[in-house]
């Protein structure tokens, strides 16, 4: 299904955040007989390698047909480019870094894509492997359908006793003060994920850049703040499948593409979610309030939406993974990372033209 209008090209833009903070972003485009058959991205997150200390160049915004010789061409011009750089590694993909879009699908080809998380042919990994890269991470996802069950009882009585003498609530963000209550998912959202593999703590005018584009389309009844005695204790965000209104508007005409998707957000009910952020305050830790919060986000979300996709998860999450379960969270779909070393430049014959996106930007 299309993308929003504008909100993969915003990223390749010489003055996006991204690229004025973290590093920069060298788009190709691979052609035969003038035609594009591929695309991908050379991408060096400076922010990444100083946090780190290493050499990690990454790719991302990766798109090919089934051809091994095209998927080569690409990735050596992509490696190339990070070989210039002084990098050692190639990595991804990454849309463009870690707290976007990013992993590649490995099951689940059938299955509506969900909003944020990226959808892919199945050959992909095929071609990844043939050129020798091999997979660093897996990502996990949950679906849980919240049309069909309640949480179990005994689950319920838990958290509930917790609430009490914990003396915890919930309240949904105040839009009204908006940058204030980003700045506390920024920390929350820091400090939750500072032990994640690859992770790089996001700047708050990364979190308003990303706030511009969900603002739209994100419910405030679903961005949740746990209290304990009116202190922040942790944030659960859910987010309206926004991809259901995409799917409507893929054989509209690409002029009248915006029209139809506002449009379509007056008119239609969004059915599914994906509860994409769940993170507790350091010092709240090892006392339960996980569970608690999964439990609000899981009672909140079922009063609007008939399915949520939990995710995604890092493999090594497994006290969140287990909690997820607990309220009827099924194994879903898996997403990887994939990485190789960057060798010396190879000099196979050329099977399409590779150049630079910025050199043609139509």
């Amino acid at each position: 299904m299309p993308p929003f209008p504008g909100s993969t090209a915003k990223f390749l833009k010489p003055d996006s955040t991204f690229q004025k903070r973290h590093g920069a972003i060298t788009p190709f485009i691979a052609e035969r007989d003038g035609q594009p058959v591929g695309r991908i991205a050379a991408i060096v997150n400076r922010s990444h390698n100083r946090h780190h200390g290493d050499r990690t160049g990454f790719f991302g915004f990766f798109d090919c047909i089934d051809d091994p010789a095209v998927a080569a061409a690409l990735f050596e011009k992509a490696a190339e480019a990070l070989r210039a750089e002084g990098l050692e590694t190639i990595r991804g993909p990454y849309n463009p870094s870690i707290n976007d879009d990013c992993g590649i699908l490995m099951d689940g080809f059938e299955k509506h894509p969900m909003v944020g998380l990226p959808w892919n042919p199945s050959y992909y990994s095929a071609l990844l492997a043939g050129l020798g890269f091999e997979k660093k991470r897996t990502l996990y996802v949950l679906n849980l359908p919240l049309h069909r069950q309640d949480p179990p009882a005994r689950f319920t009585r838990i958290v509930e006793r917790l609430e009490k003498r914990a003396n915890l609530s919930t309240r949904t963000l105040d839009m009204s003060r908006l940058r204030d209550e980003l700045a506390i998912v920024r920390e929350v959202y820091n400090a939750t994920l500072e032990r994640n593999w690859g992770f790089v703590p996001i700047g708050m005018e990364d979190i308003l850049d990303s706030a511009a584009d969900l603002r739209a389309i994100a419910d405030p009844r679903l961005l949740l703040f746990g209290e304990s005695a009116g202190r922040t204790a942790g944030v659960a965000i859910t987010l309206p499948n926004f991809n259901e209104i995409l799917a409507g508007v893929k054989n509209t005409p690409h002029w009248l593409r915006l029209p139809h998707i506002f449009l379509l957000m007056k008119t239609r009910r969004i059915r599914t979610c994906r509860q994409t952020v769940l993170g507790v305050v350091p010092e709240f830790r090892d006392r339960g309030l996980h569970a608690w919060l999964v439990h609000a986000q899981f009672t909140e979300a079922k009063k609007h939406h008939t399915d949520a996709t939990l995710g995604w998860l890092e493999d090594t999450n497994a006290e969140i993974i287990d909690i997820c379960k607990l309220v009827g969270g099924e194994p879903d779909r898996e997403w990887a990372i994939f990485e190789k070393p960057i060798a010396g430049p190879s000099d196979p014959p050329p099977p399409a033209s590779v150049h630079s996106a910025w050199a043609n930007p139509q």
